[in-house]
């Protein structure tokens, strides 16, 4: 199902929501706001939220998705651009991202021990073993928030656009406070690049800067990102039918090649 509806109109464009279920009106205009005053130029500029139906009417941001194996000047700039969104301050009263770092390890947690695994492939059911023992001692701090940042809370990269120069950021349904480590980790393990391989996740994390703390807790955050993307590949979940086939094995090679990495602890 699609969560809104888009028009564009000489520069502007309308976005009508079909699910305001979590916030998404009023998580995407107050993030637009405190943007286009902190960050002006890094996202579209909000210009009026209407009630009924909710609609949000912004600015028209040029570029095109990079939808595409990412250039050297293309990782460049799009790290440069989440190093701007993640520098801006974040203020008391934003509410946490939806789906944040707790709530993803309590519903992986949760979604491995209801998910049916006979019929499923062997190197599958070996990566969901795997992550069962994973989660079983999981490493201490897993699901808090460290370093208190503001988000977009979607690393898919259709929300990048590229205009040859910069790029620039849509689509802040799901904004709100995140953790650093955790959102450097969706940037490189989102389905939408991880699958095709657009980039290169070792070079996107260098990128970053991080203390070995934090780099640390990426490589965490990584094994439980990967974890949820093979259940979203599963027959019968949302990301089987819109992937291609054999997605949930090679996925799931990735988590157990993740999961052999040295832990933390």
């Amino acid at each position: 199902m699609a969560n809104h509806d888009l028009a564009f109109e000489d520069g502007v464009v309308r976005k009508r929501y079909l699910r305001t279920d979590r916030s998404q009106p009023e998580r995407e205009w107050s993030t637009l706001v405190w943007l286009d005053e902190h960050a002006p130029g890094l996202a579209p500029r909000p210009i009026a939220l209407e009630p009924e139906p909710p609609t949000l009417v912004m600015s028209r941001v040029p570029g095109e998705p990079l939808d595409t194996q990412f250039t050297p000047s293309q990782t460049t700039a799009m790290v440069e651009a989440y190093r701007t969104l993640f520098s801006v301050p974040a203020p008391r009263d934003m509410p946490l991202r939806f789906a944040h770092p707790a709530d993803f390890v309590t519903n992986n947690v949760r979604w491995l021990g209801e998910v049916k695994r006979d019929h499923l492939p062997d190197v599958v059911r070996r990566a969901l073993a795997a992550a069962d023992e994973w989660y079983a001692d999981a490493p201490p701090g897993v699901g808090e928030i460290h370093d208190r940042i503001v988000v977009q809370g979607d690393g898919n990269v259709a929300n990048m656009l590229w205009d040859g120069d910069r790029v620039r950021l849509i689509d802040f349904e799901y904004a709100g406070v995140g953790d650093f480590a955790f959102e450097v980790a969706d940037l490189v393990e989102h389905a939408s690049s991880r699958l095709r391989r657009l980039l290169d996740p070792e070079t996107v994390i260098a990128a970053f800067d991080l203390t070995s703390e934090q780099h640390g807790r990426v490589q965490d955050y990584r094994k439980v990102l990967a974890t949820f993307w093979v259940l979203m590949l599963l027959p019968g979940s949302p990301g089987y039918d819109i992937n291609p086939e054999g997605s949930a094995e090679r996925q799931s090679e990735h988590v157990l090649a993740l999961l052999t990495r040295r832990s933390r602890h």
